[in-house]
């Protein structure tokens, strides 16, 4: 097997490196590369570092919003996902989604599908972000009675969306934000302090909150651990919440679990490996994202006909 080519800064972003004196040049880290960046203009007004990284957020930008466009986006699994978890039963709790992803294929499936997200915005013309949105709910409303409506999720976006805007201190849906006003955590070691501002304190209270819940189930996928404000609060959890099962599934799962920290992998592979190993509730797939939604059940509420229909079978298998 012949090794793949490593990757290579340009030579302005090797300019750039000169100037904030970023050493690493075979396989740069984007998030330790601006976090340099960003550490260098705290102390310096440099016009052309400000504008290299105002041209980098802009490509983050665009390359997380017009990938939806190309036609050989497959967001298949996301679809096959919210059909498999969200259409459960109306008296269990609403599938939580969370992500740290930016892009918009959690909502796009979802609009695929005919289900409603509830993603902390309002339902007005101008949509407005408000953590109390997390607490409505949809109900089917007849004469003399009401019930919940299946296919509704809750999808909380921690580190923000291409499609949120921030006006002044308040947050909005927008088609098309600029880089300056798009409401995101971009990758640098400073998105520690940033999660601690609004929106994004809002969901991560909620993600926490989460974790304490009894008997719940957090499935992660493609997560590399290398956000320690997420990390710490997920182990923290699994040892204070007997109720918690954690699933993790990485296509490189394996190749972490051995790494244990050292060739690029968290060391949280290490931790959550040694904690099963104790018996806490932690299982391993090593599988695409893809490749895993395959492989879950149905949650899906059987109809009164469908009910019918299984028992006739069931009747039929017992002649």
């Amino acid at each position: 097997m012949c090794p793949e080519e490593p990757n290579r800064l340009s030579e302005r972003a090797a300019n750039i490196a000169d100037t904030v004196r970023y050493l690493e040049r075979i396989n740069p880290n984007i998030e330790h590369f601006l976090s340099q960046c960003d550490a260098y203009l705290a102390f310096n007004s440099d016009d052309g570092v400000s504008a290299f990284v105002n041209e980098v957020k802009a490509l983050i930008l665009h390359a997380c919003s017009e990938f939806m466009n190309s036609n050989t986006s497959d967001i298949s699994a996301y679809r096959n996902l919210l059909q498999k978890l969200a259409r459960r039963r109306v008296r269990d709790p609403r599938l939580k989604v969370f992500t740290t992803n930016y892009d918009m294929c959690f909502e796009t499936a979802a609009s695929d599908l005919g289900m409603v997200t509830i993603d902390g915005f309002s339902y007005t013309r101008k949509r407005r972000f408000d953590g109390k949105h997390f607490t409505y709910d949809i109900v089917r409303r007849e004469a003399d009675s009401h019930e919940f409506t299946e296919g509704i999720y809750h999808l909380l976006k921690l580190h923000g969306s291409v499609s949120w805007s921030r006006e002044g201190t308040e947050i909005y849906e927008h088609a098309a934000p600029s880089p300056e006003n798009a409401c995101l955590i971009y990758p640098a070691k400073g998105k520690y302090q940033q999660a601690f501002l609004q929106p994004h304190l809002e969901l991560l209270s909620r993600f926490l909150e989460f974790l304490r819940q009894p008997n719940s189930c957090l499935i992660i996928a493609g997560f590399g651990f290398n956000d320690d404000h997420l990390s710490e609060p997920i182990y923290s959890a699994i040892q204070s919440n007997p109720s918690l099962k954690l699933i993790l599934c990485d296509f490189h799962g394996i190749p972490h679990l051995h790494n244990r920290g050292r060739h690029g992998s968290s060391a949280y592979w290490g931790k959550f490996h040694d904690l099963a190993m104790e018996g806490f509730d932690i299982h391993f797939i090593s599988a695409s994202f893809a490749d895993m939604v395959s492989h879950i059940p149905h949650l899906r509420t059987a109809s009164p006909a469908e009910q019918l229909a299984n028992a006739v079978r069931r009747i039929k298998g017992g002649a």
